[in-house]
């Protein structure tokens, strides 16, 4: 493989309080319709629109689309970043190290549909340090990323981490 190329992205995070509203309006609706024998059909109502609105908040985060930043280029001599307002050329031999950090395929708060949230980051010689999130579409660009970044890193001018989902 001679180079890679992904998207660079900024995903919507979700504050940690809306995290545990939606995980709330889950449990409790799942709680009083499943496992209390309430007689009130007012209240199993209303149990039943807080579990359908736990669900769907929690379903619907994945269908949220990242906000497209740039692209980022890696071929054996280079890395090339194009933001929307600047563009950047490093060469490989002027990296100390290149890091990457997987989230995994299957997680409420890592995944979309547009691809997984992973982030890409790599130290200059001088110490300049970069950090930008990438998706991967797909398995097989995973593994082309990671066929790639092992290859990269089999010469002793860089090293190479790994974080994260142990799966890369």
């Amino acid at each position: 493989m001679n180079s890679f190329e992904t998207r660079i992205v900024k995903t919507w995070k979700p504050s940690v309080f809306l995290r545990i509203l939606l995980i709330a309006l889950l449990m409790g609706g799942a709680i009083v319709l499943y496992v209390f024998d309430v007689q009130e059909p007012w209240i199993n109502t209303t149990a039943g629109i807080a579990y359908f609105a736990g669900m769907f908040g929690a379903f619907s985060l994945s269908f949220i689309k990242p906000k497209y930043l740039g692209d980022i280029e890696i071929d054996e001599t280079r890395m090339k970043i194009d933001l929307a307002n600047s563009k950047q050329k490093f060469l490989i031999s002027e990296l100390k190290e290149i890091g990457f950090k997987y989230g995994g395929y299957a997680s409420f708060w890592k995944y979309t549909l547009y691809g997984n949230k992973n982030h890409i980051y790599f130290t200059t010689l001088s110490g300049e340090k970069y950090n930008y999130e990438i998706t991967l579409q797909n398995k097989q660009m995973k593994e082309e990323l990671k066929i790639f970044l092992e290859e990269l890193s089999a010469g002793d001018s860089i090293s190479f981490n790994k974080f994260g989902n142990p799966s890369f």
